[in-house]
């Protein structure tokens, strides 16, 4: 094979290559983009950038995103930024383009559209949100009882957010002295973890059920983008499906997350589900008041109706025995007038006689009778001795 006696070294295409880019990318561009993978090394932003169509990878770049673009971007967009250089994060970015012999094609990042990127982010929230609803996962969590008394709460969020110190606070400092057991399951509340760290520690609770009355996420208050990760379908998925329900204080005030929307109770901050779990053991201990009350209302009016009844029963049997006292004295001179009626004395008055042997014995019969047998008669006035003739 026969080569052109001209050739190049490498090092002479590069820098041919880097005048060409020079000469023909003077201004900064605006590019469409997705964040592949980002790194943050001694004040510098690694940034690899793709492009893909509904199957493949259409085009990738590496970016940077030097110290002093970096603060100019903090000082504009504020911690924002960070939310939206994450994986998987559709981004428009001015960028200049650079050649280097030594290091090839790298793109420099000059600035970022933040308004693009949470227009991406809605997008992708308004399509996670019609899967949600198609697959009927919206009210499934709230289909579970909340027991009466939620005392044991598992709660994940990260320990350092500042919304968790103010849940804790507000529960175990209220006013009404409830107790709470309450155990940490740590999670990332914000970047590209949420999703990931969140589903774990679903799993991991799930798997402790027994020990645990609900799960409450809470994390403090953040731009729309730093909320990204509660948006994410999986993680939607594992709290509708969640066996306990999940409480959510996610800490806005406007917007809500998909995940607040599957939740069985979504409150808008870190306090306000701390508050929310209190008046739930306030509103059983009130419960439990009216029904004391109720019950000693009842029992009061069955002790009033017993003593009535008592009372009447009483009178009854007062009125009962005086006319059984009355029948039996009205008896009793009944037979105190038969018996009197019945003593010999009284017969005798009315001129009866009483014949006896010499023994005393009374004669009832004429049987009894022998001739020349000796009688005594008993009048009313005395008593005579007679002698039965042979005749």
């Amino acid at each position: 094979m026969e080569h052109n006696s001209e050739s190049f070294s490498l090092f002479e295409l590069n820098q041919h290559l880097r005048r060409v880019v020079s000469f023909n990318m003077r201004e900064p561009i605006w590019v469409r983009c997705e964040i592949s993978s980002a790194n943050y090394n001694r004040g510098i932003v690694y940034l690899q950038l793709v492009d893909r169509d509904d199957f493949s990878l259409r085009a990738k770049a590496s970016a940077i995103l030097r110290p002093r673009e970096l603060e100019k971007l903090k000082k504009k967009i504020g911690e924002v930024l960070w939310s939206i250089l994450q994986e998987g994060q559709q981004v428009l970015m001015q960028v200049r383009v650079e050649f280097s012999e030594l290091y090839g094609m790298s793109l420099v990042v000059n600035d970022l559209d933040t308004a693009f990127a949470i227009g991406q982010q809605e997008l992708q929230r308004m399509t996670t949100l019609k899967r949600l609803e198609e697959e009927q996962f919206i009210d499934l969590n709230r289909q579970l009882d909340l027991p009466k008394v939620p005392q044991r709460i598992a709660v994940i969020s990260s320990k350092d957010a500042a919304g968790l110190q103010d849940f804790l606070q507000q529960l175990h400092n209220n006013p009404h002295r409830y107790a709470f057991q309450t155990e940490l399951f740590q999670a990332a509340v914000q970047g590209v973890n949420v999703a990931k760290e969140v589903i774990q520690q679903i799993e991991t609770i799930e798997a402790d059920q027994a020990d645990f009355d609900c799960i409450v996420i809470v994390r403090g208050g953040g731009a729309r983008l730093d909320l990204m990760g509660f948006d994410d379908f999986e993680v939607c998925k594992t709290v509708a499906t969640c066996e306990l329900p999940v409480l959510t204080g996610i800490g806005h005030d406007v917007d809500e997350t998909l995940v607040d929307l599957v939740a069985h109770t979504a409150m808008k901050t870190p306090t306000a589900v701390a508050e929310y779990l209190v008046q739930q053991l306030l509103n059983f201990e009130m419960t439990v008041n009216r029904a004391a009350v109720d019950l000693q209302q009842i029992l009061q009016r069955r002790l009033q109706q017993e003593a009535l009844q008592l009372d009447s029963i009483a009178q009854r049997l007062e009125y009962s025995n005086k006319i059984r006292f009355q029948e039996a004295f009205r008896e009793l001179d009944t037979l105190e007038q038969k018996l009197d009626l019945l003593l010999p004395e009284k017969t005798l008055e009315r001129g009866f006689a009483l014949v006896c042997d010499l023994s005393g014995k009374p004669i009832r019969s004429v049987e009894q009778l022998e001739a020349g047998q000796s009688l005594f008669i008993q009048f009313k006035d005395g008593v005579v001795k007679v002698l039965l003739s042979d005749d």
